[in-house]
């Protein structure tokens, strides 16, 4: 089956219906994966997605990107972005000692996949792509957190090359979550 990838770099990938539906694909998996409903704290970087300029946590002037991909038929199947860590202060500050201020740290966020295309390597080619746009906006480390409670996300991590060094936990409508940290040297 042939996939199209497309960046929001490319023209074609970002009018506002394009990344209204790419936000909705973001909030759909999370519901369905997670049982999490929008909450604009979690989620104000798919916000920003509507944004233009500096307002766009994915956007090149921000050292950030964003794939999304289609099947034959014209749907999103998959997604993926990378932003500035210091988008989030309170998981920058959170790993702070692990790295110092000056390191050059992205955050891997948002590699979702529909469920029906999982196991057709398109998140391991999306994290290459979100890695090659990482290291060309000068990021010296790619950061990412994963659920705790989803061992296939654990595992795909690992396989793509990063390293767990850490978890942290965080109240949520169901109680604690708890998250696994990971990096990768670029």
């Amino acid at each position: 089956m042939e996939f199209q990838f497309q960046n929001l770099r490319d023209e074609s990938a970002r009018g506002t219906d394009v990344l209204s539906e790419i936000r909705e694909f973001c909030l759909k998996i999370i519901k369905d994966f997670y049982g999490i409903d929008y909450t604009k704290e979690w989620h104000a970087d798919l916000d920003s997605l509507l944004l233009d300029g500096d307002g766009n946590w994915f956007s090149r002037e921000n050292r950030g990107s964003f794939y999304h991909v289609r099947d034959g038929a014209g749907a999103i199947i998959a997604t993926g972005g990378v932003y500035d860590l210091k988008r989030k202060p309170s998981t920058r500050q959170r790993i702070a000692k692990r790295y110092g201020d000056d390191a050059e740290i992205c955050q891997i966020v948002r590699v979702y996949l529909d469920p029906n295309f999982r196991g057709a390597s398109l998140g391991s080619r999306i994290a290459t792509r979100l890695e090659r746009d990482a290291l060309s906006l000068g990021y010296d480390v790619a950061y990412l957190h994963a659920d705790a409670r989803a061992p296939k996300a654990l595992s795909f991590w690992k396989k793509c090359g990063y390293s767990d060094f850490g978890s942290f936990s965080y109240p949520s409508k169901t109680g604690m979550d708890t998250s696994v940290d990971f990096e990768k040297l670029l």
